[in-house]
C-alpha cells in the first residue's frame, strides 16, 4: 500500500525543522573545533621543544661516551655515567615520540571533525538553494525569510501583505500554518507577527 505523500507545507515545516537543528550543531562543533586546535597546537610546540631538547642531550651523550671511548679512558665509571645518560636520554626521546604518536592520532580525528563541520555547510547550503528555488513561491517561505532575515522583531500583518506580494488571506493561512507549527508567534486575527527563534 502506498504511503500517504507530503503536502508541500509539510515538506516546508519538515525542511525548516532540519535546517533548525543543523544550525543547532554548528557552534558545538566549531566550539570543539577551536578546542581542540587550540591545545593541539600548544601540546605539539611543547612536544617539539622537548623533543629537539632531548636529541641535543641524546647527541651530546652520545659524543662524550664516542670521545672516552676513541681515547682509550680506563675511567669504567665515567663511561657507566656516559652510558647510562645517553639510554635515560634515549628512553625520553621514545617517550616524547610516542607521544607525538598520539597527537597525530588527534590531528587526524580534529581533520575528521572538520571534514563533518564542512558537510554541515555542504547541507545548509543545499536547503538555502531548496528554500530559493523549490519554495520561493510559498508565501510560507516569503514570511519565514522576511522574518528571519530582517533586523526586526515584529511584523505587522499589513507589512508583511506589502512585502511579500500576497493577499492578506494567503499571509493569514500562512501565518496560522507557521504558529500551528510552532514557529512563529500570532494571534488569532494575525495581525503582528514574529519568529519564536531565529536561526543563528
Amino acid at each position: 500500500m502506498e504511503g500517504t505523500s507530503k503536502t508541500p507545507l509539510e515538506e516546508f515545516i519538515e525542511l525548516y525543522s532540519q535546517i533548525k537543528d543543523k544550525f543547532a550543531e554548528l557552534p558545538t562543533v566549531l566550539t570543539k573545533l577551536s578546542t581542540y586546535s587550540d591545545d593541539i597546537v600548544k601540546t605539539n610546540n611543547d612536544l617539539k621543544s622537548e623533543n629537539d631538547d632531548l636529541k641535543s642531550k641524546l647527541k651530546a651523550a652520545e659524543d662524550k661516551f664516542n670521545k672516552l671511548k676513541a681515547e682509550h679512558e680506563t675511567k669504567d665509571q665515567s663511561i657507566e655515567e656516559a652510558l647510562k645518560d645517553a639510554n635515560q636520554y634515549k628512553i625520553k626521546l621514545e617517550s616524547v615520540e610516542e607521544q607525538m604518536k598520539g597527537l597525530r592520532e588527534m590531528y587526524e580525528e580534529v581533520s575528521q571533525e572538520r571534514a563533518e563541520e564542512i558537510e554541515i555547510q555542504d547541507l545548509l547550503a543545499i536547503y538555502t538553494i531548496l528554500f530559493e528555488k523549490v519554495f520561493a513561491g510559498n508565501p510560507h517561505t516569503k514570511i519565514l525569510l522576511l522574518l528571519q532575515g530582517v533586523d526586526k522583531e515584529e511584523w505587522t500583518r499589513d507589512e508583511i501583505v506589502k512585502t511579500t506580494g500576497f493577499s492578506p488571506a494567503a499571509v493569514i493561512r500562512a501565518l496560522h500554518d507557521l504558529r500551528n507549527s510552532d514557529i512563529v508567534e500570532t494571534d488569532d486575527s494575525a495581525t503582528t507577527a514574529k519568529l519564536l527563534k531565529k536561526l543563528g
